[in-house]
């Protein structure tokens, strides 16, 4: 416990300037092993953008922006639950994930075994996400609970900066590269999916930029009813019948170069 009084102590300094996140990370990593960190921000509505790491590789972020957010299962729970606080990867990790492209692939490329997410409000519909990472133990329970009870402290901090901040500020101003911009529309390549009407290649682009089917109704100016008509019949054209195999087919025909 004597290890945190002075990381305590930086962050509240903090709160309102360009450091808090450096030293969020430092209070919440200040007695709990770990070996790196990221950290995220999720929206309900937008792609994901990476706001700074610890000791991770910058392809891995470009990778993760440009192909592995879809299968985050952090960001997956906050667009269907927005749920905040302390989340182990291991409760959010069932067989099927286990063997999947995050935990199998982006993970296992990251040489990381396990992974905590500390979930804090950040403005409107978003969160930050600030994840401690290892590379060869799992986290214990223990550590877990001690998470849990400093949460509170985790979260005043946070608001305070918010608070200070005021509503014109962006966290990720200076955060580039595919998936960093939260308006930015990948481009479906003519050679894909030439079966597709334009109108239907426009929605695919907003399923693909992460946008749920209200959103999508109210940038196209339609119901959410047409909205799923639409996806209904587009899943019909590519013989699919989840969003999950339409970003498969999308990232696998542009890995492919075709």
């Amino acid at each position: 416990m004597g290890n945190i009084w002075a990381p305590l102590a930086k962050a509240i300094a903090a709160t309102g300037t360009d450091r808090h996140v450096d030293c969020l990370i430092d209070l919440i990593g200040a007695d709990i092993d770990h070996d790196l960190v990221t950290v995220t921000r999720y929206s309900t509505t937008q792609t994901p953008e990476f706001v700074k790491h610890r000791r991770f590789s910058d392809e891995m972020v470009q990778r993760y922006l440009e192909t592995y957010y879809v299968f985050d299962p952090f960001y997956a729970s906050w667009r269907r639950e927005r749920r905040l606080g302390i989340m182990p990867l291991k409760r959010l990790a069932d067989d099927e994930a286990k063997r999947g492209q995050y935990i199998a692939g982006f993970l296992a490329q990251s040489e990381i075994c396990d992974e905590v997410g500390i979930m804090l409000a950040d403005g409107g519909d978003w969160c930050l996400g600030i994840f401690l990472d290892r590379s060869t133990a799992p986290f214990k329970d223990a550590e877990i609970t001690l998470l849990d009870e400093r949460l509170p402290v985790f979260q005043e901090l946070h608001a305070l900066d918010i608070k200070a901040r005021g509503s014109d500020f962006s966290r990720t101003s200076g955060v580039t590269g595919p998936g960093a911009s939260p308006q930015q529309q990948p481009s479906i390549p003519d050679s894909l999916w030439p079966e597709l009407s334009l109108r239907e290649r426009g929605l695919v682009r907003l399923i693909l930029a992460g946008h749920p089917t209200a959103n999508i109704a109210d940038r196209l100016g339609i119901t959410v009813g047409t909205v799923k008509n639409h996806r209904r019949r587009i899943y019909e054209k590519l013989d699919i019948t989840t969003e999950r195999e339409l970003f498969l087919q999308f990232f696998q025909h542009r890995s492919s170069g075709t």
